[in-house]
């Protein structure tokens, strides 16, 4: 007797009143979220005014002073020494690779999020 209420007793502990107790079925379901669309405006056309070089020498410096007062300009000279000149067309070409490269990210952002766009359609499938 002894016996069989020890495991009447075992039963309901393991059990936990589960037999008495009914729960609510759980379901569960999943809503496809939208991303973020990437908006990347195209750059504005560069349009680049002219410059006009005058190559002063100790040879020519009295002419080119005459012709620069005789249009009635004010005269003021901004020179560049051939290492100055060079070093230039050095940055002039670092920044010219540095745009390159921020156009490549650029491209491979939007590349990546249309992309990622294409594999999410085919993958959710809305009923």
């Amino acid at each position: 007797m002894r016996l069989i209420a020890s495991v009447l007793g075992l039963s309901l502990l393991l059990s936990g009143c589960s037999l008495f107790q009914t729960t609510d079925q759980v379901e569960i379901t999943t809503k496809p979220v939208n991303k973020p669309v990437l908006v990347v405006a195209s750059p504005d056309e560069l349009n680049l005014r002219n410059v006009e070089w005058i190559i002063i020498t100790k040879d020519n410096y009295e002419e080119v002073f005459a012709e620069v007062t005789s249009s009635g300009r004010p005269l003021a000279l901004f020179a560049l020494t051939d290492k100055g000149y060079e070093n230039l067309g050095l940055n002039i070409s670092d920044i010219r690779a540095y745009i390159e490269q921020q156009q490549a990210m650029i491209n491979a952002y939007k590349l990546y999020y249309d992309q990622s766009e294409k594999v999410l359609d085919k993958a959710v499938v809305i009923e």
